[in-house]
Formats: C-alpha cells, sequence, structure tokens
C-alpha cells in the first residue's frame, strides 16, 4: 500500500482532473461511520478519483478494498495550517488544494483533534468544500447523519443517489461463504465500555454446543486483558487470534455467521463485512455509535447489566428456521 506524505508527487497533476479530496479523521470506527458516505461518492460519481486523509493504518482498508483511490497521511505535518487557526494556510497548499474539484469532510464535533478543519477550508481559494459536523440534536446516528447530508449534496448536483443500505458494506473483490463459524471481540479502547470477560467465553461454550467454532479477536488496545485469556481453555475449534492485520481480520467476518463484540472499532467492521453482529452497548452511546448492517444492539446504562442469557436469547432467535 503507498502511502503519500508529501506533496511533491502530485505537483504536476492536471488542474482539469476530476478529484475529490476527502477529510477523515480519528480510529477505526471513526472511519468505518463515513463509510456509506464514502460508497455513496463512489456510485454517484463514477469516474471521480476520490483521495482520503486519514489514518494510514485504517484508510489503507479502503484503498484495498477500492472504496477510495488514493490514501494521504493525517500525520503529515503540511497538513497543520488546516487543523490550527493560527498558522496562514501556506501558498503552496492553497494552490496544491484548488486543483481538486471537491474537498469533503466529515466530522464528529466542533472540538478536539479537528478543531480548525471545519472553519480553515471554507477560506481556501478557488475550491468548493463541503463540510459535516454531527449535531446530536439530530437523533439519528453519526453515520446516517453524515449519510444523509452527502445524500442531500449529491441530489442537489443531479446526480443518482442511492439507499443507505445499498452503500453500507465494504466492498470484496472476493466471493465468501457463511459457515458456522464465530468471531468474538471482547475489548474496546475504553474499560468501560467492556462486557465482563467471562460473559464472552461462556457464549463460545453455548455456540460450541450448537456446531458453532470460532476466534476471539485482540488487538494492542485489548493487552491488559491478555493475561486473563492465556489461563482460559477455550472449547474444541476455538482459538484465540491475537493482533491480526485488518485486511485478515476483515476475511474472517466476511466469513463468520456471528460476531459478538463491544462498542468498538472493530464492531463497526464486523457490521460492514456482513455477518448478524451483537453489539453491547452503554445506553449513552447508543444513538450516536450504533453500527449499520445486520445488527442487534443490546444496551443498558452499565454493560455489567446485560446478561449473557440476554445476548444468548438473541443468538437462538436468529437461528430460529424463517429468521
Amino acid at each position: 500500500m503507498k502511502v503519500r506524505q508529501g506533496f511533491s508527487e502530485t505537483k504536476n497533476m492536471k488542474v482539469e482532473m476530476r478529484a475529490a479530496l476527502l477529510f477523515r479523521l480519528g480510529g477505526l470506527g471513526d472511519l468505518l461511520v463515513a463509510l456509506p458516505s464514502l460508497n455513496l461518492l463512489r456510485k454517484s460519481f463514477q469516474g471521480l478519483s476520490l483521495h482520503l486523509v486519514g489514518r494510514a493504518a485504517y484508510g489503507g482498508l479502503l484503498r484495498e478494498a477500492g472504496v477510495v483511490d488514493d490514501l494521504f497521511s493525517a500525520a503529515e505535518a503540511k497538513w497543520a495550517p488546516l487543523y490550527d487557526s493560527s498558522n496562514p494556510v501556506p501558498e503552496e497548499l492553497d494552490r496544491w488544494l484548488s486543483r481538486y474539484d471537491l474537498i469533503m469532510g466529515w466530522f464528529h464535533s466542533k472540538t478536539g483533534g479537528m478543531l480548525g478543519t471545519h472553519h480553515r477550508v471554507p477560506e481556501l481559494r478557488e475550491v468548493s468544500p463541503k463540510l459535516f459536523v454531527y449535531d446530536p440534536a439530530s437523533r439519528v446516528s453519526v453515520s446516517r447523519y453524515f449519510f444523509d447530508g452527502t445524500a442531500e449534496f449529491i441530489r442537489e448536483k443531479g446526480r443518482p443517489v442511492f439507499s443507505f443500505e445499498e452503500c453500507c458494506s465494504l466492498p470484496s473483490a472476493v466471493a465468501h461463504s457463511r459457515g458456522k463459524s464465530v468471531v468474538i471481540h471482547p475489548g474496546s479502547g475504553s474499560p468501560r465500555k467492556c462486557w465482563p470477560l467471562d460473559r464472552f467465553f461462556a457464549l463460545t461454550r453455548f455456540f460450541q454446543h450448537r456446531g458453532f467454532s470460532g476466534t476471539v479477536v485482540t488487538g494492542e488496545a485489548e493487552e491488559r486483558l491478555e493475561e486473563e485469556i492465556r489461563h482460559v481453555s477455550l472449547p474444541p475449534g476455538w482459538h484465540w487470534r491475537r493482533c491480526p492485520p485488518l485486511h485478515e481480520l476483515a476475511f474472517l467476518l466476511r466469513s463468520a455467521a456471528f460476531y459478538i463484540g463491544n462498542d468498538s472499532g472493530v464492531t463497526h467492521l464486523a457490521a460492514a463485512c456482513g455477518p448478524n453482529v451483537i453489539a453491547i452497548f452503554r445506553k449513552e452511546m447508543e444513538t450516536a455509535w450504533k453500527p449499520f448492517g445486520i445488527t442487534t444492539v443490546l444496551s443498558a446504562d452499565e454493560v455489567e447489566q446485560i446478561a449473557v442469557a440476554d445476548v444468548m436469547a438473541v443468538i437462538d432467535q436468529i437461528l430460529q428456521p424463517g429468521s
């Protein structure tokens, strides 16, 4: 995967080149809530080259899937003037950006690490930026809010608009058959979002008795759980996979019948890959951050209030013939 780290490679870009520069910063989940909007742009503006500014580790997944054509690392220092209103926009950067037909960005807050971007981009000359900042008062999810705004923009341009459901999947060039396998991800970036670990392991035995094998997946954020996981005996047909590359994780999710996880970026990835997703959320986070796709969200004021039996009941309901 090639990630551009500067602007020198594109100095000779033709002005007439039809391209859009797209901003979506943050972690894996932050990026994936914008996936329906990115897919909609791809479908509605065929031939438009999409260039994403984001975290390289996560944006590469969308580049490999063909959702975007090029990727710029958000860590590149030359983007700094867009994030800090105290710095002037250098003439070279201003001129480089003006070669894009469209600059678009999706932001879930006016504060934090993205402060300044949605203020500064409109000041740039010779571009037509379209920027969306999530409004919690909308009472819809971040992904739906971004999508509806993007769809309205596309409609105003006289382009075809596709449904939200048509734009939710992470594209794949390979057909995947779903067997009797499960992926469980027991972690999250915040311990408060994490359902007790022993309840996830109770689900491995529950699935094993119904003929399912599976994988327990952890990443770098779950290092605190590893000592406990090492002392757990998983049922036959189950194994633990630590820190798989994103493309490998996406393959596992596309092949799985079920995914169980907390409020995390991996859960959003699962929703984009198509298994039956059971997501465990704190109530206050559900409206804004619930995943799209074939998803059942179980929520409570604190995740510990969600019983294993509640999750098992959902699984059995899905497994019923005709469900």
